[in-house]
């Protein structure tokens, strides 16, 4: 089902300024669809952190699945998890020309059968109750513009998962980026901070609201490691007037680490694993 609107099968009302951000919010990922095409460069440059989010989103899904994932852009991730795992996919996002570069991407992976993309909106998710095994989001939640609009989403991926199946939230974390930037300015580099298009979670809250409707089974702070490599020792190797990038030798390197009790929580994403109750 394709849809040109944001506005299309919401069952919550929007206010102004939140369909502001949100049409603001489409659009850049409109135009980063089609600057892109089908990298996986159009949900983040950043190609080894979605590879990170990938292998541990991947760790905690079983084979003969039925998987829903839930903001998909261009499918890149999704096709990787369907060539790793034996499940069915059901796929969508809220923008058209990353649905449209999705299922041509498919077809060229040779996947066709184990994924069906369609456009939709997260804000009310256009599958029935109690459907799936498993529903995962990478970085879609914190594209959302109020913390009253994240509630309903996560409401939804609740809605739509059988009893006892488990939401695998991949998303960007305000507590962690608060502990990055102190160790930054201990370094003397300027903090970081959330693109314009963000909401990053606060855990607490995130986790308070989720009590009546989740088990936490176990929160992954799998990329601590990579953001202290990535974001703190790179920025001590740069030299006068260099730029820095994704792809070097230090984020190359501590990208392949895996996370240990000592890992600390510096890393701004993390994996909520939910079981539904």
């Amino acid at each position: 089902m394709k849809s040109k609107k944001i506005e299309d099968h919401l069952n919550v009302k929007i206010t102004k300024e939140e369909m502001k951000k949100m049409k603001y919010n489409l659009s850049h990922w409109e135009n980063n669809a089609k600057k892109f095409g089908s990298s996986i460069k159009v949900s983040w440059g950043d190609e080894n952190m979605t590879r990170l989010e990938v292998v541990n989103i991947l760790k905690y899904i079983s084979n003969n699945s039925l998987v829903l994932d839930a903001g998909c852009s261009n499918g890149a991730s999704t096709i990787e998890i369907a060539r790793s795992a034996d499940v069915k996919i059901k796929a969508f996002d809220y923008s058209p020309k990353a649905i449209e570069i999705a299922e041509k991407k498919q077809i060229r992976k040779k996947v066709q059968q184990k994924i069906t993309f369609y456009c939709g909106n997260i804000l009310n998710i256009l599958e029935k109750d109690k459907t799936f095994d498993v529903a995962y989001t990478i970085r879609v939640i914190i594209n959302l513009p109020s913390w009253r609009l994240q509630k309903q989403s996560i409401l939804e991926v609740h809605r739509i998962l059988k009893r006892g199946g488990v939401y695998l939230m991949s998303e960007a974390f305000s507590g962690s980026l608060k502990k990055l930037n102190a160790l930054r300015v201990l370094g003397g580099m300027v903090p970081l901070a959330s693109h314009g298009f963000n909401l990053y979670i606060k855990e607490e809250q995130l986790e308070k609201f989720i009590k009546p409707y989740f088990d936490i089974v176990a929160i992954k702070k799998f990329s601590s490691i990579y953001y202290i490599a990535s974001r703190f020792l790179r920025y001590l190797t740069l030299k006068p007037g260099e730029k820095d990038s994704y792809d070097n030798e230090i984020n190359n390197l501590f990208s392949k680490y895996s996370e240990t009790e000592n890992s600390g929580d510096f890393g701004l994403q993390k994996l909520y694993v939910l079981k539904k109750k």
